[in-house]
């Protein structure tokens, strides 16, 4: 019989199951307690959700969820590093946690985006792509672009016209 606390655990993951725009799984066996908490650090002050989950607790919170897909994977030690607006957050955010060198990286089992299950592979390669910001201004810059150009050749063209304008004027106060 499932006690109060547990029904809470699993009502808490169902929230968070519901709310997540990404995810990714992660084994966080051998990692010592210094490194889980320098780890905590770095994805808390990235807003990101990090969980230590318990396998048949997040089994039972990913019914009718878009994580009910990894159903399978919440096998062995397992932790769960959350987005609730950046999809590609938790997958950047470990890339970048691995950049410290720490004696031991969290080992990526799968990911959630967009109610897709990620391999391992494709959640490292989502991790090399720019952030959300950089690939706004990216946009924002070629979409600028035709509009700047378009300045300088009409601001061009409105140049040569005053330079004319003023050539034809000085030549009738000459002649």
């Amino acid at each position: 019989m499932p006690t109060p606390a547990k029904e809470k655990v699993v009502e808490d993951l169902a929230a968070v199951f519901g709310k997540a725009s990404s995810a990714v799984l992660a084994n966080y066996q051998g990692i010592s307690a210094s490194e889980l908490t320098a780890l905590r650090v770095h994805l808390k002050s990235r807003s990101l959700d990090f969980r230590v989950i318990k396998n048949t607790l997040a089994q039972k919170a990913s019914k009718d969820t878009p994580f009910e897909i990894l159903e399978s994977d919440f096998i062995g030690p397992v932790s769960l590093l959350v987005s609730y607006d950046d999809p590609i957050a938790p997958a950047k955010a470990l890339a970048d946690y691995a950049k410290t060198k720490p004696e031991k990286n969290p080992e990526i089992l799968c990911g959630l985006m967009d109610g897709k299950k990620l391999s391992p592979e494709e959640v490292k390669a989502i991790s090399s792509l720019p952030s959300k910001e950089v690939l706004i201004s990216q946009m924002l810059s070629v979409i600028q672009g035709p509009t700047t150009q378009f300045v300088g050749v009409f601001g061009g063209l409105l140049r040569k016209l005053v330079g004319t304008l003023d050539a034809v004027k000085d030549k009738k106060e000459q002649g």
